[in-house]
Formats: structure tokens, sequence, C-alpha cells
């Protein structure tokens, strides 16, 4: 979902680049968008589970592409269940159920456009067409990681840790994680725009003077993430406004229950594992071969943290397909 509406209030300081322009660096890239987009031209064929290869030609070409202009792409997969954003999966995966049979219906009407739209909508990259992808990657000799987590956190962690110079995605949540360098919209060409967060301060539809990250990562909460939905009213204009003027999310949760807001009861709490879950969410380190934190954990935080990611992962068995499992115990082998 990322954060509805943030980008176009970006606007000033995006700036257009070529891929071309990022020749010698390295890319991380949001494979899952990738597969998205790939899919949309044969979803009626992935969701009856009829032989296609037109979503991994998508996700090729683009990688072609790029190698073409010398610039190393590092493909980064989703991994495991995130508890944080059970909800938001469980809405999603209601959502494509619903889409599937309105597909199905429309074809039984002869209604093939109305069926090929509702097809888009129910198609869902699962984690055998992952696997389906790695396997060209491989042959390919092309880079991966798979997250133990979500892509968002690992490439924000690449980042951050100079392991890429840039990421490519069309998730506007890479900027409450952090992330220092973001490429957005790059088409068939090659073409896209620039984000950098250094930049911020300069943006002229939202005013960030005087804005800390902390502050900034509060209001894109306090408008609604995965993680948390925003509260009735709540935009991003309205939580920019808030934060500019109480500084931080628990005086204006305050102030909001002193105006006759209907807050509920635990949102508050919700908020801070939001918080947590977007500084420190758990990473995997290819320098390292080890599991790490997005950011390190104050000693002060005693909290149980498996909203951020169960660890060790004895869950792994109920929520990776056997194909994510293989390949996430290779990923000291695979990254290289």
């Amino acid at each position: 979902m990322g954060i509805q509406g943030l980008l176009p209030l970006l606007k000033s300081i995006m700036l257009p680049i070529h891929i071309k322009d990022l020749e010698g660096s390295s890319v991380a890239i949001d494979t899952y968008s990738w597969l998205h987009k790939g899919a949309f031209c044969c979803s009626k064929e992935l969701c009856n589970g009829l032989p296609t290869s037109k979503h991994i030609d998508y996700c090729m070409h683009r990688i072609n592409l790029l190698r073409h202009y010398g610039v190393k792409p590092v493909l980064v997969f989703d991994g495991g269940f995130l508890p944080m954003k059970n909800e938001q999966e469980i809405k999603r995966a209601r959502t494509r159920k619903e889409n599937l049979a309105r597909a199905t219906e429309h074809e039984m009407n002869g209604n093939s456009a109305a069926a090929y739209e509702c097809y888009q909508k129910a198609v869902d990259i699962t984690p055998s067409i992952a696997h389906e992808l790695i396997q060209v990657l491989k042959r390919e000799n092309v880079s991966y990681v798979v997250a133990p987590y979500e892509a968002d956190a690992q490439m924000t962690f690449l980042a951050i840790s100079n392991q890429v110079d840039a990421v490519l995605t069309e998730d506007s949540d890479l900027i409450p994680f952090g992330c220092p360098r973001i490429i957005f919209k790059m088409d068939k060409f090659g073409q896209g725009v620039e984000f950098r967060y250094d930049m911020l301060q300069k943006n002229k539809d939202l005013n960030f003077s005087g804005f800390t990250k902390q502050m900034i990562l509060e209001m894109c909460i306090l408008s609604g993430c995965d993680y948390l939905p925003s509260l009735p009213g709540m935009g991003l204009k309205r939580a920019h406004a808030l934060i500019k003027k109480f500084l931080s999310y628990e005086k204006v949760i305050r102030h909001l229950r002193y105006s006759t807001v209907a807050v509920p009861h635990l949102y508050e709490e919700s908020f801070k594992k939001a918080i947590l879950t977007f500084q420190h969410q758990r990473v995997y380190d290819p320098i390292t071969e080890d599991i790490v934190h997005l950011s390190q954990i104050s000693d002060h935080i005693e909290d149980d943290l498996d909203f951020l990611g169960p660890y060790p992962f004895c869950w792994i068995t109920f929520h990776f397909s056997a194909y994510i499992c293989s390949m996430f115990f290779k990923l000291p082998e695979a990254a290289t």
C-alpha cells in the first residue's frame, strides 16, 4: 500500500533520471513489484494455474536493461509472514478471492474485458513464482537476496550499509524506512525519477523545515501505513500539520483525545509498535551472513519483539513454502 499520497507531495524534489546515470553502481530491486507488474499481462493464466513465462520475461527484460547500462542488479524478495501486517494481508487475500470470483462470473457472462480487469486484481505472487524467477537468476548469474521478512526493510538495510548504491521500487514505504536514495517509476526504457532523503528539507508542497527523521516517520504512520490504519479523517496533510505543531505522536494523540476524536484504546501502543517495525525490523546481512536488526535496538526496549518478525525461525515451516525455505538457508551462497 505504501504511504497514500506521499509521492505526489514530494514532486518538487523528484528529479528525472535514466538508468545509464547509474553506470558502475549496484541497485537493489523490489522484485515482487516487478513480478506484480509482469503478472498483469498474464494474470488469467496465473490465476488458473496455466503455464506462462510472461511475468518472468518482464523481469528479465528490466534486469538485462540494467546490465546493458553497466548497473549491477541485486534482486530482493519478500520472505516470511510479518505479524504487524496480519490485518493488511488478510484484507488483501480477501480482495484477491473476491476479484477471482468476479472474474469467473464475468467470463461466464461473456464479458472478457471485465474478467481481465478482475484477474489483474486477483493475481497473487506466490513463493512458487518467486522460486521460478530465482532459478532463472541462478542461470543468468544475477545476485539476489531473500529477506527474512519484508523486502522494504531489507533493501533499506543494503542501502544504509552501503552494500548497494540505490533502491529501485514503486513503494513509498521506503521513505519512512529512511532509505537514502530511491528510484521510482522506472519504465521499460530506463527512465524514472530519483528521490534523495537528504533533499526533503527543500520540498515545497509539504514543508519539512525543522522536521527530524523521527517526525517524518511519525507523520507517515499517523497518515496510515501497512502497520497501522489511519484514524478517521486523517490524511497526509493533516498528519503533517499535527506533527509540525505538536512535534511527537504522543502529544498528537493526547490532543486528538482532548478534541473528542475517537482514538481506539490500543492505538498508541500500536503506534509504538509501528515505529519499532520501521526502525528495527529483522533483515539479513550478506556480509556477516547473519540476521540483524535494521538499526540497533536500545537496551531500554524490553518488549516482546516478535512483532518485528519472530526469531529464531521455528515458525518457518508454517509460513514459508518449501521453495522459500530452501532458498532462505542458501542465502550466503546465493548473494555472492
